[in-house]
């Protein structure tokens, strides 16, 4: 595992928001509405930037609105970024984007050989069902069939899988995994097909209530689509941004009392880095190399 010093950090965040400038012209060029989400929105309120200890840009889009970005990224020359997706990316094992630098290298877990550069991670937001209970449901089953994605994304020797026959409890992740094992790309195919059909199950524009299905925050995920109805600017180290106009709303809802600070035991970033190069795009073979070093 490799860690972020407190001397790289200001060269890593200005990677960062390298990228996030890039992404915004985007969307202002194409007329695109996005929102900065989680951690990135309390950084613009409370910090005016980057939470000290946080070492990501995370923002989300109104489904519209990400697909037509999928599409631009996939039709025009992006130069030195790149949209890396579920669908263009070799075992990539998440379902929403990442914009990356085409001249940076990550491996984020170590066990899951997926390369790409120093990223914004950009998350669809969806319409879902007006019930609540309904919306919770889908939530669930999404999270279900995700954890089957990263599962099978994962890379252990047959010996680690044969090893989960002695624990009963772990024997529908044996057949998982060893499903995975001789037909990885078939039953990923598949993961994701079902994954998108949950995501467009109800359009973004007639639903009263939204979710970002990829979102760690389970049912808190679900949310009145009112609150995003509009946008509010911030300055995020130097460059204007956009919050939901409903901002402090949507902040209580996940987070509390977001403008007080945690405790000093939580300030760290939650983020695993394996492997990172903020100078070059490295192999995976270079890469597990040097891990094995």
């Amino acid at each position: 595992m490799m860690i972020l010093s407190p001397a790289l950090q200001p060269r890593w965040n200005a990677v960062l928001l390298d990228i996030f400038q890039h992404f915004i012209a985007l969307c202002k060029t194409h007329n695109l509405t996005y929102y900065c989400a989680g951690g990135t929105a309390i950084g613009a309120i409370r910090h005016q930037g980057f939470i000290p200890w946080d070492d990501d840009i995370d923002v989300f889009m109104p489904r519209p609105d990400y697909d037509r970005l999928m599409d631009i990224c996939a039709r025009q020359d992006t130069g030195r970024y790149e949209l890396c997706t579920p669908y263009n990316t070799a075992n990539y094992f998440m379902h929403f984007s990442k914009l990356c630098r085409r001249d940076t290298t990550i491996m984020e877990r170590v066990n899951t050989p997926c390369v790409y550069g120093m990223f914004i991670d950009i998350f669809p937001l969806d319409g879902t069902a007006d019930d609540k209970d309904e919306a919770l449901r889908l939530k669930r089953r999404f999270e279900k069939i995700q954890n089957r994605m990263e599962a099978i994304s994962t890379r252990y020797r047959f010996t680690d899988y044969l090893g989960l026959l002695k624990q009963p409890h772990e024997w529908g992740r044996f057949v998982r995994k060893a499903f995975g094992f001789v037909a990885r790309g078939a039953y990923r195919r598949y993961l994701l097909r079902k994954m998108d059909a949950i995501c467009r199950l109800y359009p973004f524009e007639k639903a009263t209530n939204v979710v970002t299905y990829s979102g760690v925050y389970h049912g808190k995920e679900v949310y009145p689509k009112a609150w995003i109805a509009g946008t509010k600017s911030f300055m995020f180290e130097g460059l204007e941004v956009d919050l939901p106009l409903r901002y402090d709303e949507y902040l209580r809802h996940f987070f509390g009392d977001y403008l007080q600070l945690p405790p000093v035991e939580q300030r760290m970033s939650h983020h695993e880095k394996v492997y990172f190069n903020m100078d070059e795009r490295v192999s995976l073979a270079t890469i597990r190399q040097t891990i094995r070093k």
